[in-house]
């Protein structure tokens, strides 16, 4: 008898084992509501444009998925993450897309850097996601990330 709950123990040890790294690989979410007066470079964004942008963060795949929902904006060219606080205007880390996608805009980004996911999911603040359109081709909408 002892044998048997002893090997039962064991079996429930091990699913709980395998179970733990399938929820974490499920990605962890980050949102960010972006408008164009969050845009800081001199040209500014666009008035009227907003966005609201869901990620996924795969740690354990180094991917992100995404969804982003826009609207007001006309002529969409890509999307990027960015690792910059608020007010700050930084070079892009990925590139969601490229090219123009319609609302909403689905996808997900593998093979990243293992210190871009690490650093995502542990400082989202610290990053954001801009859109850009052909007449805003250097933002039309941004918002920093949030958990």
């Amino acid at each position: 008898m002892r044998a048997r709950t002893a090997a039962l123990a064991f079996a429930a040890a091990l699913v709980v084992a395998l179970a733990v790294p399938l929820i974490a690989s499920a990605g962890t979410p980050l949102t960010a509501h972006l408008t164009g007066n969050q845009i800081v470079n001199p040209n500014g964004g666009a008035p009227n444009g907003s966005a609201s942008v869901v990620l996924k963060v795969n740690r354990v795949e180094r991917r992100i998925c995404f969804t982003i929902n826009y609207k007001g904006l006309t002529k969409v060219t890509g999307a990027h993450l960015h690792k910059g606080n608020a007010g700050q205007i930084a070079r892009p880390i990925v590139t969601l897309f490229s090219g123009s996608k319609a609302s909403p805009a689905k996808g997900c980004v593998k093979g990243l850097k293992q210190r871009i996911v690490k650093r995502l999911k542990r400082k989202p603040s610290q990053h954001y996601v801009d859109i850009d359109t052909k007449k805003y081709p250097n933002g039309a909408v941004r918002g920093q990330l949030s958990r």
